[in-house]
């Protein structure tokens, strides 16, 4: 839901978030812009793997299905149909 929570997810689970994510978050907390930084982060992660070969991605949305929305948007991704038409 929050940075902190990522964080104190990630030490239970023993691992170590880069310290330069942690800066970044911290930074886009302060100026409300952590799901900017989210999308962003996540988009250029999805791009390294359909660059390195990998042909689908799977999203958890966890109850923000903008989110992935957004990230879709910043690959180039685009819904083939509209939803009241698919409905």
């Amino acid at each position: 839901e929050n940075w902190a929570g990522v964080r104190k997810f990630a030490d239970n689970c023993g691992t170590k978030v880069p310290a330069w994510v942690n800066d970044a978050f911290e930074k886009a907390a302060r100026d409300g812009r952590e799901e900017l930084l989210s999308v962003a982060l996540a988009a250029e992660l999805c791009s390294d793997l359909i660059d390195g070969g990998v042909e689908d991605l799977h999203f958890y949305t966890l109850n923000k299905p903008y989110l992935t929305r957004d990230i879709a948007h910043a690959l180039g991704v685009q819904p083939q149909a509209v939803l009241q038409k698919v409905a």
